[in-house]
């Protein structure tokens, strides 16, 4: 159920209203506001104006969750890239086109995971650095590329 707040008569104070009827509580001298009427100072108490000031945060903020999943994701998907080709070449057992297959399946579907948590669990910062990510880090590397065959031929 939706709480709303009761409606409130605001009259001007004289016998005329901008209705074209007279206000009953002008004529009478009672109050101007009629209902529930709040304050908005009282700390506390209640007010949904105010939180508590020892409240506690209910987790990073949205510039952190950005953070996380443009830099962070990708990071710890190279980390789990390479500790999964060691293993692979360490092992022998395991097939190597079997680890690089993993680690090609591993990298898009982690991805796209973490967009469709992100967006449905209400970190939508995470699901935008993540989706960044796929943009950002290749163009930066692209743009350093450039910049190195600049600079080599420029020589």
């Amino acid at each position: 159920m939706d709480e709303r707040p009761e409606s409130i008569e605001i009259s001007p104070g004289d016998d005329v209203s901008l209705w074209e009827q007279p206000s009953d509580n002008a004529a009478s001298g009672g109050p101007l506001l009629s209902g529930n009427v709040a304050s908005f100072g009282g700390q506390e108490g209640g007010s949904p104006y105010w939180g508590g000031t020892n409240e506690e945060s209910k987790g990073p903020s949205n510039g952190v969750w950005f953070v996380i999943g443009l830099i962070l994701v990708p990071i710890a998907l190279w980390i789990v890239n390479v500790i999964l080709f060691n293993i692979g070449d360490a092992t022998g057992v395991v097939d190597e086109e079997f680890v690089i297959i993993l680690q090609f399946i591993l990298y898009p579907a982690t991805l796209i995971g973490g967009v469709v948590w992100g967006f449905t669990k209400g970190n939508k910062y995470f699901a935008w650095g993540v989706l960044t990510s796929l943009v950002a880090i290749p163009v930066v590397l692209f743009a350093a590329l450039i910049v190195f065959v600049i600079v080599i031929f420029s020589l």
